[in-house]
């Protein structure tokens, strides 16, 4: 599934910003490491690029010039991107930024990239959703593309029900979901290469414009909302091992949209291998998820009364 659209006015601006600090073609970012004929590097979408060269390691290639070419969003900028919309009418009106919000409500985002088109080595404006496909072998080396999984987390209250405004949201991932490990093998022309990754930490962001700039950080995979500890959610919320998100600004009123875009980044810790002994970091690579929410004030029993 591809969708192509172009940004115009002012929210092109934000594009141009987000360029200068992109990856673009043939930078290898940080985190690449290379041994004997085979390499494993990070994209800029946080896949591993893992390759076994043929003889010669594919020195003979020519390369020529590219004026047009399109670069993938980081995880990073897409957050960025998200907190202006929340403050940007104009961007969060945007057809992409729309897009992207209907398709996290539906649970349908976890398998696309969000790219801009650069001509001639400036950003052009026009911005596109990309399906996220593995690599191919081809005739001078062997390659295998890593995509790590997109974690789904225990929020409480369900993702389903609208946030009352002020209270505490619980983030956590489950044992099962949080303790697993990708690893992969890459066996060519006599060599083998192995990955493996496993999530180490995450961060969120409520999307909500009185937050701009705030990031929860949890050191590990958090803990759910007990229901029957005595505490009250707040106090819960507020100790050790346990992370939460708070929502201060109601959603659906006049000029609003229906639900805050935030995002939970989970953070992987990636190392690679050419003899299954030695281990290699390739640093962490973050893995983001949309989360929107829908916000609503509760009335207390004092202001029911008549």
């Amino acid at each position: 599934m591809r969708v192509s659209l172009r940004l115009r006015g002012g929210t092109a601006v934000v594009v141009a910003v987000i360029a200068v600090v992109a990856v673009g073609p043939g930078v290898v970012p940080a985190g690449a490491a290379g041994d004997s004929g085979a390499s494993s590097r990070i994209s800029a979408d946080g896949r591993i690029i893992t390759t076994i060269f043929g003889s010669g390691g594919g020195g003979g290639r020519r390369t020529t010039s590219v004026r047009a070419y399109w670069v993938t969003f980081s995880a990073a900028q897409v957050s960025y991107l998200l907190q202006v919309a929340s403050v940007r009418p104009d961007l969060a009106a945007h057809p992409v930024v729309q897009d992207l919000a209907a398709r996290a409500a539906a649970g349908s985002v976890d398998d696309l990239s969000v790219q801009y088109r650069v001509l001639d080595g400036r950003a052009t404006g026009e911005v596109r959703l990309v399906a996220v496909t593995p690599g191919t072998t081809s005739s001078w080396s062997s390659q295998m593309v890593t995509v790590l999984p997109s974690l789904r987390p225990t929020l409480s209250p369900p993702g389903g029900l609208a946030v009352p405004l002020g209270e505490p949201v619980f983030v956590s991932y489950a044992p099962t979901v949080w303790n697993q490990v990708v690893d992969r093998t890459l066996t060519a022309r006599g060599r083998t290469a192995r990955v493996r990754a496993w999530p180490v930490r995450f961060e969120a962001r409520t999307g909500d414009p009185a937050q701009v700039g705030s990031v929860l950080r949890c050191p590990g995979p958090g803990r759910p909302y007990d229901p029957l500890d005595p505490r009250a959610p707040s106090r819960q919320a507020e100790s050790p091992g346990w992370c939460s998100l708070r929502y201060w600004s109601r959603t659906g009123a006049p000029g609003r949209p229906a639900s805050w875009l935030g995002d939970l980044t989970v953070w992987w810790w990636a190392e690679w291998s050419v003899d299954g002994r030695t281990w290699r970091p390739l640093g962490e690579i973050p893995k983001l998820s949309l989360l929107p929410r829908s916000v609503r004030e509760v009335r207390t029993q004092l202001e029911s009364s008549p």
